[in-house]
């Protein structure tokens, strides 16, 4: 489990978004080659996206260098 907060919520928006994506792009593929992919091809679909939007997040997150930081002077 992840100790900072800010981190965690950023990964629980990646595994969301990862999820919603695989999703759409699951049925989005599907109807573009017209096949039926019943319930569980978008539910497939959400489930990977939401692992890979998870473990990418968590690979940007620990590089110190994918995110700039904005200096700030505090007098």
């Amino acid at each position: 489990m992840d100790q900072h907060p800010k981190d965690a919520l950023m990964v629980w928006a990646g595994t969301l978004l990862g999820g919603a994506g695989g999703w759409y792009g699951s049925s989005r593929i599907a109807a573009a080659y017209a096949l039926p992919l019943g319930a569980w091809g978008p539910l497939v679909g959400g489930l990977i996206g939401a692992m890979a939007g998870s473990a990418l997040t968590k690979k940007i997150l620990s590089d110190p260098g994918a995110i700039p930081q904005i200096a700030t002077d505090e007098a």
